[in-house]
């Protein structure tokens, strides 16, 4: 799997993700390609790999800092910190 630019996706790499208010910083946890993870919590990883839902052509990301979708609004599920993103010309390699 490669960034937009043509390098190789790694596990632990750094990664600026576009949200609503411009960008957030996450590490990349999990590969869509090989299923390859690194500290991903038990739960979580069982249920993805039981599911098969991460695409080869994705990833799943741990938000560094505050999570930029958190809310406190009772109406709506809440987030979690991981999130599945296609690694396409809009998730940049933080270097």
């Amino acid at each position: 799997m490669h960034y937009h630019d043509g390098s190789l996706v790694r596990l632990g790499d750094l990664v600026d993700v576009p949200v609503p208010a411009g960008t957030a910083r996450a590490r990349v946890v999990m590969l869509g390609d090989t299923y390859e993870h690194l500290n991903v919590e038990a739960n979580f990883l069982s249920w993805v790999n039981a599911e098969r839902i991460l695409r080869n052509t994705a990833v799943v990301i741990e938000w560094i800092g505050e999570n930029p979708f958190a809310h406190d609004d009772p109406q709506y599920a809440p987030v979690g910190n991981y999130m599945f993103t296609d690694v396409d010309e809009h998730v940049v390699h933080a270097v």
